[in-house]
């Protein structure tokens, strides 16, 4: 329906200007309200956001002054949506372009993202109670340490049985023992039978080879213009270029093919135009596919990069096989733009608060991480609801994470967030035992009497160990308890006894004493997922050095980084050299992926075709209203008149001279511009 004057509309209430009135009307209005029955008056250009914006001024029965004149209000025209149409004499103009709107179906790129979540994005240490309590309020998906897990929320008037024996105490048999398991040693197929193998054979076996091949570089090739297709040779050689702009800060990715001499004190330290000229570097990054299918017709926010987490966790468990205990744990890839990232988390507790929020999995033994599963939240279709979410949220979670592990007889260590007695037996009916914290989320965990359990500790001392057991669907469980100073520290387990081991531990005032079996390896192998991510995010992640609006390279890079830690992980531990700083390990990757013998060095290179410079193809030119610069292109535009900061840094403009498109000059930059390019 044509908007102009006279038209009904409805518009949410976080949309209109001057947003005073809002507050004082609806003063605890959510950003999912709207307000129906405006009516247009007129449309003009006004200041949103910084910007000057194409907008439409309206009148409400609700917003009126002292008087009881109508206040007028206005939006982004956008985001008035009609209901019903005026005169078709008043109709407005032709409307500018529509705003670019990504595949995945998330807003425009360019609008920016709140400023206090970017505040805190940037925030060193923890949050402040009064910044999460604000987050809060802005994040419609926020993963809190004080929420119960779904399956521990208890029903109305629902009555839990009493599943526990009549007595303390353990039997000292292990449910885990009694199957006879292998203590198992991680174990990784390179594919060939080299004893030795190098980095970059160990980087090819965990970054899904036959995925780069069969599906990226295809579907990158079927939109890149030219010639020259890309090849795998040359892909590696890509990535390589990002992981050695990622081993210092400061730079700006132009200044990498700078043509100007290396400078101790301005620009990058080296540069990469001997491996790959920065147009076809941009080239490749612009047409930058991930999946070659066609977008399903259900709204499915995550269908161009959920094939690509797919291929890379059934890659893994080809090629990997991880010791006899594992820990299960959350991840989180940094994102600060919630109106662009499908499955946006608040999660405070983590050092990267805001983004997406992954599950993931690693091997105790070795480090190196198996798998993962993006969380989805809200987003999450209804259609694409997994199978294994009939047991419940978590349950289902722990089942499709584990589903390698079954028969093993492994060992998986949980913390509190998946303490869901349910889940820990459908796991040993798959063959897996496991261990989880228990810690009262404003309920304890469903069975658990956790107010009982502190009772029976009272007066026991400092160190002191005692279980109770129990059945639940024929799976004994065991409720593992030591006396700490402040707190009895619980685990259920359905593996495990109270025999003491490992080191002895201190406690003021108290004799040194050693943990009971549970307890030992929960503390010995809880960490194994937070060393792994922050040996990704420290000291440089890579992550944040590939700055991209467009959200599927987000979650391609953070393949890339698990991977890049899962390869420094491995060299460690099977090849048997001391483990290497993270950047010095980065810099040796991206020397064997720059050099890899599988890209043709004698192809010609892409370069730009050198232009006849003449005096008579300068043109100081302006760009039309609503468009702006994608590299060399000129695309649509949301604002009416995006600038950027011209080649000299001296201000923002929107002009550039006809012979050098994608170069944005002021008149400074322009009159020097002549003087270089003619005194050629």
């Amino acid at each position: 329906m044509r908007i102009g004057s006279g038209a009904i509309c409805t518009v949410k209430l976080s949309r209109i200007h001057p947003s005073k009135h809002i507050r004082n009307k609806y003063p605890n209005h959510t950003r999912k309200d709207e307000i129906v029955g405006v009516r247009i008056l007129r449309q003009e250009e006004k200041i949103v956001h910084r910007k000057q914006q194409l907008s439409v001024v309206f009148v409400h029965d609700e917003f009126k002054d002292d008087g009881g004149q109508h206040i007028e209000l206005y939006c982004v025209k956008r985001w008035a949506h009609v209901t019903a149409e005026g005169d078709a004499n008043l109709f407005f103009d032709v409307p500018p372009p529509p705003p670019a709107i990504s595949p995945t179906g998330s807003e425009p790129d360019d609008i920016n993202p709140h400023p206090m979540i970017a505040r805190m994005a940037t925030t060193v240490g923890p949050l402040s109670e009064s910044d999460i309590a604000e987050a809060r309020t802005l994040v419609n998906d926020v993963d809190d340490d004080n929420r119960p897990a779904p399956e521990n929320i208890p029903a109305r008037n629902e009555s839990v049985p009493n599943i526990f024996n009549a007595a303390w105490g353990h039997s000292g048999s292990c449910n885990r023992k009694k199957t006879g398991p292998r203590d198992y040693k991680p174990r990784l197929e390179f594919g060939n039978n080299e004893s030795m193998p190098t980095v970059l054979k160990i980087f090819e076996s965990f970054f899904f080879q036959s995925f780069i091949k069969n599906v990226i570089i295809p579907a990158t090739n079927q939109t890149m213009p030219g010639n020259r297709p890309l090849t795998y040779g040359e892909f590696l050689v890509f990535i390589g270029l990002w992981l050695l702009m990622a081993t210092i800060v400061g730079p700006e990715r132009r200044d990498y093919w700078s043509t100007k001499p290396i400078d101790m004190f301005e620009g990058a330290p080296f540069r990469l135009s001997h491996y790959m000229s920065r147009a076809r570097f941009e080239l490749i990054l612009r047409h930058l596919s991930f999946t070659d299918k066609q977008a399903p017709p259900l709204l499915d926010r995550f269908w161009q990069v959920r094939p690509m987490i797919s291929a890379w966790n059934d890659n893994m468990s080809r090629v990997f096989s991880p010791g006899w205990i594992c820990c299960l744990d959350e991840s989180m890839s940094t994102w600060i733009n919630q109106y662009t990232c499908p499955g946006f988390m608040f999660v405070p507790r983590k050092p990267w608060p805001f983004g997406n929020e992954y599950h993931t999995i690693c091997c105790g033994i070795s480090g190196i991480l198996f798998a993962m599963e993006l969380v989805e939240g809200k987003d999450q279709p209804r259609q694409l609801r997994n199978e294994e979410d009939n047991f419940g949220k978590t349950v289902g979670l722990l089942l499709r994470l584990t589903r390698s592990l079954w028969g093993s007889a492994r060992v998986l260590v949980l913390d509190s967030g998946f303490c869901v007695l349910k889940g820990l037996i459908e796991l040993a009916k798959k063959g897996v035992y496991g261990s989880a914290l228990i810690k009262k989320r404003k309920y304890w965990p469903k069975y658990i009497r956790g107010d009982e359990i502190k009772d029976h500790f009272k007066d026991m001392p400092v160190g002191s160990v005692d279980s109770i057991g129990g059945n639940l669907d024929g799976i004994d469980f065991d409720v593992f308890c030591m006396k700490e100073p402040d707190y009895v520290m619980m685990l259920m387990s359905t593996y495990g006894t109270n025999i003491r081991m490992g080191e002895h531990k201190n406690r003021d005032g108290v004799e040194a004493f050693q943990y009971p079996e549970v307890v030992h390896n929960h503390y010995q192998y809880r960490h194994q997922i937070d060393d792994h991510n922050n040996k990704r995010h420290q000291p440089i992640s890579l992550e944040v050095t590939w700055a991209t609006k467009t959200w599927e390279n987000r979650v391609f890079a953070y393949l890339l980084a698990t991977t890049e830690v899962n390869c420094n992980l491995a060299s460690s531990f099977f090849i048997g050299e001391p483990p290497l700083p993270s950047l010095s390990f980065r810099k040796e990757l991206a020397r064997e992926l720059l050099l890899n013998p599988y890209f043709n060095r004698n192809v010609a290179t892409d370069e730009r075709p050198k232009r006849k410079r003449t005096c008579c193809e300068h043109t100081f030119t302006t760009l039309r209203a609503y468009t702006k610069w994608q590299g060399s292109d000129i695309i649509p535009s949301s604002s009416i008149y995006p600038q950027r900061m011209c080649k000299g840094k001296h201000r923002k403009v929107r002009t550039y001279c006809s012979c050098s498109p994608g170069v944005v000059m002021c008149e400074e930059c322009y009159a020097q511009h002549k003087l270089e390019i003619d005194g050629q």
